[in-house]
């Protein structure tokens, strides 16, 4: 417990204006462990937030995040299940659900996490270590309301895209709190990027780094700008310098993919997916684009690996897609077609395609799929007796309403292909 007067809040009218305005704020705990739960909201019901949402799994919490504005986040790291706090930090603010206003204080009981938290691209607006006394948590607390007081202004302005506005506030705060300059360097460069104005941009990025070699988000920065300038190149050494400095700087491993692939250079943009995943192991998003690339290089080992990953993130969560099922499948079908560990990937497959008929039963273009890809995999392995009777089965399904029809070539090409013609 905290007194009003300890948070620097002195006569009644103050008082009163602070306890409506807590009132009206939205908070939302994530945490796995029942008594922590009950702690943090302890706590936050201490100084005077009531409205207080609670989730123990990163799925949900995710959700969350993604339907509603919270003014608070306070997020314990490592979840137990498929989603991390960091993700949920990395999602809400890449996808702006969260704006700048947004507190959000990740809790751990990683103290590895103190020794990178610094070099993360997406930083949390501070950190607590488990176990902390309730004195802590409020200092921390209210240092990090002070900071966001004092940005109140640039966020308001970065909300309306008054990018002028946002500019002249950032240098203010910056002559008045010296210790706040990295923020405000960034907030300005972000701003000349957002105006399309790259070669200014790219000239405040080199500015601050003649200053501080070592910022990663600045070299980023040119490079997102020599991207937008046409000089790819420059772009793909500034991003490999990045991942040098923060190998937590995920974005320049996207980036990276992306100038790479543009270029042509396909197992390369490859290999900065596969060392991003060595970072950040359960972000579906990136073990999606490993998995596409890789099918284009038609490397369907490392594609089969990486469907198996995302399979494994998103089964029973809100993620889970039967499009990544018939990929898979595709994926195993090819490797089969390799004739290698036949037997491996045949068990393989069969545990999938129950899956995708369980997942897609109420879609019938899943479940057309589903046995199209079935009939090309026992004809790759040469099985035609089973392939024949996965057709009929599939016929049945197609007149039961069950399974979408086929066209007539495609009813052709198919009964050819099984020997039916």
């Amino acid at each position: 417990m905290t007194s009003l007067t300890a948070l620097g809040i002195e006569n009644t009218n103050d008082i009163h204006k602070n306890i409506i305005d807590i009132s009206k704020k939205r908070v939302l705990i994530i945490e796995d462990i029942g008594e922590m739960r009950l702690m943090l909201k302890s706590l936050m019901t201490s100084i005077g937030y009531s409205n207080i949402d609670v989730e123990s799994s990163g799925q949900a919490a995710i959700k969350r995040v993604l339907e509603k504005h919270y003014d608070v986040v306070l997020s314990d790291f490592n979840l137990g299940g498929s989603i991390d706090g960091q993700q949920i930090l990395e999602t809400s603010r890449k996808n702006y659900s969260q704006d700048h206003s947004t507190i959000f204080i990740m809790i751990t009981a990683d103290t590895a996490y103190e020794s990178v938290v610094s070099v993360l691209e997406y930083q949390p607006d501070s950190y607590l270590v488990k176990p902390f006394p309730p004195a802590a948590f409020f200092r921390r607390f209210e240092r990090v309301k002070k900071q966001k007081k004092t940005f109140e202004g640039i966020n308001s302005a970065r909300k309306e895209k008054d990018f002028d506005k946002m500019e002249m506030l950032a240098k203010a705060v910056m002559g008045k709190f010296p210790n706040l300059s990295s923020q405000c360097l960034k907030i300005i460069g972000e701003s000349l990027y957002a105006r399309g104005r790259y070669k200014d941009a790219k000239s405040h990025y080199m500015l601050v780094i003649q200053k501080s070699k070592n910022l990663a988000w600045a070299h980023f920065g040119i490079a997102m700008c020599e991207l937008k300038l046409g000089a790819v190149a420059a772009a793909i050494n500034k991003l490999e310098h990045t991942i040098g400095l923060s190998r937590h700087f995920l974005s320049a491993y996207d980036l990276l993919a992306d100038a790479q692939e543009s270029q042509g250079n396909l197992v390369k943009a490859q290999a900065a997916m596969v060392s991003v995943l060595e970072v950040s192991p359960r972000s579906t998003e990136r073990a999606l684009r490993l998995a596409q690339i890789s099918m284009k290089l038609e490397d369907w080992s490392s594609a089969e690996q990486a469907y198996s990953r995302i399979i494994r993130l998103t089964r029973g969560t809100g993620n889970e897609q039967v499009e990544y099922y018939y990929d898979y499948l595709k994926c195993l079908t090819n490797l089969m077609a390799k004739g290698t560990d036949n037997a491996k990937y045949a068990d393989k497959f069969k545990r999938t395609l129950i899956r995708l008929r369980t997942f897609g039963k109420a879609n019938p273009a899943a479940i057309s799929n589903s046995f199209r890809i079935e009939i090309q995999q026992y004809l790759v392995r040469e099985h035609t007796g089973e392939a024949i009777k996965s057709w009929t089965q599939w016929n049945r399904l197609i007149e039961s309403g069950q399974a979408s029809p086929l066209t007539e070539a495609q009813t052709h090409t198919l009964k050819k292909r099984l020997g039916l013609l």
